[in-house]
């Protein structure tokens, strides 16, 4: 694992330093988790989109705040850090190359956004979880822990691998991490040159505490602030307001029916245009509580041969499913009425029986996914954390 660490001049004889030699980034680190509130604001670069971020994150990762895409602002909640919702209108939407279909069905609704955010995961912003990461030993063990290293600043001499952030202090420390480290990936980390030594901003590629960063995550600057129990307080105020108002049903961005499977597709014996049957089962083999919504298209093959298989596409039909719950089997049927079936079974040799073997394939697309919810239990559990 290899670091490279610089800091301003002047910041080695720091007078509030609480014991001697420079600081490490487990002070840092320190600081972080014992701040009630971090209030971000900056941006970053995923997908070909740039994005804006005003946040305010608490605890273990709460947060509330904005998120803009090309002047077009979006309200963004985060719970426990795995529960990321987002409420934007269709100027919002349409970035992206979002579909118009999920531009209708989003629009001015919350939206559960499975996690993260273009690419970032936003929970991994709050005070704890961030101290909690910097402190680990993720993915080279507890010797190589940046709690156990040094992490000690440099000479202020050593080049500075990115541009400073705007409003970083000229006494600042500079601690820089190169992406041997995975979990924190590839950046540096300003914090202040005084004890407690808390930290002022952030550059590089993802977002620092994202231990699963993605990687078209450019580009990302962003400045913070610690906040104080009264700032904690109202943040959580307005988050907890925000959380009451969720729907108890929440479209999941990106919900393309994968967990839905097809378990059978029956074909009736005979075919013809109009008096051909097909029947779908198939269940939602999602583990969270999601409702899967799915289309199954059928493709009926006809093939002269007992033996089956392949064959000539002759016709299709698209079956919409009920929605189907966790581990729920569902039904559906359509009819083929493509005229192509009755030309393919004149076209079957046999003046005294006709026999056609019918197969198909299948294909599930989605109308995407749905997360169940408990808005009161949520919003309990947040008024339980409120300084």
């Amino acid at each position: 694992m290899t670091l490279v660490v610089g800091v301003a001049a002047g910041c080695s004889s720091s007078p509030s330093r609480q014991r001697p030699g420079p600081p490490t980034m487990a002070d840092v680190a320190t600081a972080i988790g014992a701040a009630p509130l971090l209030h971000w604001a900056g941006s970053w670069r995923a997908y070909g989109q740039s994005m804006t971020l005003d946040l305010r994150a608490m605890g273990d990762g709460d947060a509330v705040g904005t998120l803009t895409d090309h002047g077009d602002r979006a309200q963004v909640l985060v719970v426990d850090g795995t529960k990321v919702m987002l409420k934007g209108g269709k100027a919002y939407w349409r970035h992206g190359g979002t579909p118009a279909a999920d531009v209708a069905r989003f629009a001015g609704h919350w939206v559960d956004e499975d996690g993260s955010v273009w690419g970032a995961r936003l929970g991994g912003l709050s005070p704890r979880a961030l101290s909690k990461t910097i402190k680990s030993d993720n993915q080279t063990g507890a010797s190589d822990s940046p709690a156990i290293l040094p992490w000690t600043p440099a000479p202020a001499t050593a080049a500075t691998p990115r541009p400073t952030p705007s409003g970083v202090p000229s006494g600042a420390l500079r601690f820089t991490v190169d992406q041997s480290i995975s979990s924190l990936g590839e950046g540096t980390f300003w914090a202040s040159g005084a004890s407690p030594h808390g930290l002022l901003a952030y550059s590089g590629v993802g977002l620092p505490g994202d231990d699963e960063n993605d990687t078209s995550v450019k580009r990302t600057t962003l400045s913070v602030r610690a906040g104080g129990a009264d700032d904690a307080h109202a943040a959580y105020t307005e988050l907890t307001a925000q959380v009451r108002t969720l729907p108890e049903t929440m479209a999941v961005q990106d919900g393309l029916a994968s967990h839905f499977e097809v378990d059978k597709v029956d074909l009736p014996p005979h075919c013809r245009s109009g008096g051909c049957r097909v029947k779908v089962t198939g269940h939602n083999a999602e583990t969270a509580r999601r409702t899967v919504r799915a289309t199954v298209t059928v493709f009926l093959y006809g093939s002269k041969s007992m033996s089956g298989g392949g064959g000539k596409k002759v016709a299709a039909c698209h079956v919409r499913m009920p929605p189907a719950t966790h581990d729920k089997t569902v039904h559906g049927s359509c009819d083929m009425t493509d005229p192509r079936i009755d030309r393919y079974w004149d076209s079957v040799p046999g003046p005294f029986l006709k026999i056609a073997y019918w197969n198909e394939t299948h294909a599930v697309s989605g109308l995407g996914e749905e997360e169940s919810l408990d808005p009161a239990a949520l919003a309990t559990e947040l008024t339980a954390r409120t300084p």
